[in-house]
C-alpha cells in the first residue's frame, strides 16, 4: 500500500512541475521583447440605458388607460486609444487612456384620434395638445484618464499578473434633447413647437482599481478590469422653446443655469480575452470583450413637476450607464 502512495504522490509532483514548467514557457515565448512602451486602440460598439426616457402621452377615452411612448436607443460606435510608459519610475507604469463614443436615441408618436397626444413631461410653459410627437436624444461622452500602476505579486504564479492603479480622470458628459409637438389638419401641419434642452457636465477626480490577467494557454490570456471614480464638477443646462402657430409672429423662450458643485461616483467593468504575439521585437495583442459603465446620480436635463415660465426645476440627477462590446489591439516594444 505504501508503494501505491509513493507511486500516485510522485506522479501528482512531477504533473505539478510540468504544469509550471509549461506555464513559464508559455510566458517566456511571449514576453521576450523588450517591453518600453505600450499604444493601443479599442473599437466600442455600446447602447446607453437611461430610465425614464419617454417623450408622449397618449389620451384614450375614459375606459381606456393613457399610452406611454419611449424613445427607442441605438447601438452606437466608439473609440478608446491610449499610450503607456512602463517602469516610469521605481517598477511604476504610466498611462493615459481616452475614450469618446456618441450614442443617439429617437421616437415618434401619432394620436389615434385629433388632439389626443401630449409631451409626458411638463415644460417651462403651457403647450396645446397635438397630433404627433418626435423626439431626439444625443449624448456626446468623453473621458480622460492619466493612471500610475504597479504590479502585484501576490500568488507567485508567473502566469497571472496583477496590476492594481490610481490616479485622475475627467468626465465630460453633453445631452442634447429636442421634442416637437404638431398640430395636423388635412394632412398638413397648421402649428408646432420645438423644445430644445441641452446640459453640459465637465467634472474631476480620482479613480482607482485593479487590472488582472491570466495566460491560460500558449498565447491566450483572459482579462478584467474594477474601476471606480469620484468626481466632483460644475453643469450648464440651456433651455428654448420656439411655438409657431398658423399666420401667427413665432414665439421664442430661453433659459439658460449653472450648478458649479456637483459630485457623483462612477463604475467601470470590463473583461475580454486577448492573444499575444511577438513581431520584429514587438508585441502585439489582439483584444476581444465586453464592458460595463455607470455614472451614479450624474448632472441630466431639467424636469418641472407642472407648466410654469417662472419655476424652475434645477438639474436633475440621473444614472448615465452604458454597456457593450469592444474589439482592439495593443502593441508593446
Amino acid at each position: 500500500m505504501g508503494r501505491i502512495q509513493s507511486k500516485i504522490a510522485a506522479l501528482v509532483i512531477g504533473l505539478a512541475s510540468l504544469t509550471n514548467a509549461v506555464q513559464a514557457d508559455c510566458w517566456d515565448d511571449c514576453n521576450d521583447c523588450c517591453l518600453e512602451i505600450e499604444i493601443g486602440a479599442d473599437w466600442l460598439y455600446w447602447t446607453p440605458c437611461i430610465g425614464d426616457q419617454h417623450f408622449a402621452v397618449e389620451v384614450g377615452p375614459p375606459s381606456e388607460a393613457f399610452k406611454t411612448y419611449y424613445m427607442c436607443h441605438d447601438w452606437d460606435s466608439g473609440v478608446r486609444v491610449w499610450g503607456g510608459i512602463k517602469n516610469i519610475w521605481n517598477d511604476f507604469n504610466g498611462y493615459l487612456i481616452y475614450t469618446y463614443i456618441k450614442p443617439q436615441a429617437e421616437g415618434v408618436a401619432n394620436a389615434s384620434s385629433p388632439g389626443a397626444i401630449y409631451f409626458s413631461n411638463p415644460s417651462p410653459i403651457s403647450l396645446n395638445t397635438g397630433d404627433r410627437v418626435e423626439s431626439n436624444w444625443e449624448l456626446e461622452y468623453q473621458t480622460l484618464d492619466a493612471i500610475l500602476s504597479y504590479s502585484i505579486d501576490v500568488t507567485r504564479n508567473p502566469c497571472l499578473d496583477i496590476e492594481a492603479f490610481s490616479g485622475l480622470t475627467w468626465v465630460s458628459i453633453e445631452q442634447n434633447r429636442k421634442d416637437s409637438i404638431f398640430g395636423i389638419s388635412a394632412d398638413e401641419i397648421v402649428d408646432s413647437a420645438d423644445w430644445y434642452r441641452r446640459v453640459d457636465v465637465d467634472a474631476i477626480g480620482p479613480t482607482f482599481g485593479i487590472n488582472t490577467s491570466l495566460r491560460v494557454c500558449d498565447c491566450f490570456n483572459i482579462f478584467g478590469t474594477i474601476q471606480t471614480s469620484l468626481v466632483v464638477g460644475e453643469s450648464k443646462t440651456n433651455e428654448t422653446i420656439s411655438v409657431q402657430e398658423f399666420e401667427e409672429d413665432d414665439q421664442n423662450y430661453e433659459w439658460t443655469a449653472k450648478d458649479e458643485c456637483f459630485c457623483f461616483p462612477g463604475l467601470h467593468l470590463l473583461a475580454g480575452v486577448s492573444y499575444d504575439l511577438c513581431v520584429c521585437d514587438w508585441t502585439i495583442g489582439l483584444r476581444l470583450g465586453w464592458e460595463y459603465v455607470q455614472w451614479i446620480n450624474a448632472p441630466s436635463l431639467p424636469w418641472y413637476e407642472q407648466n410654469s415660465g417662472a419655476a424652475r426645476s434645477a438639474t436633475s440627477a440621473q444614472n448615465l450607464t452604458m454597456q457593450g462590446i469592444f474589439v482592439g489591439f495593443n502593441a508593446e516594444f
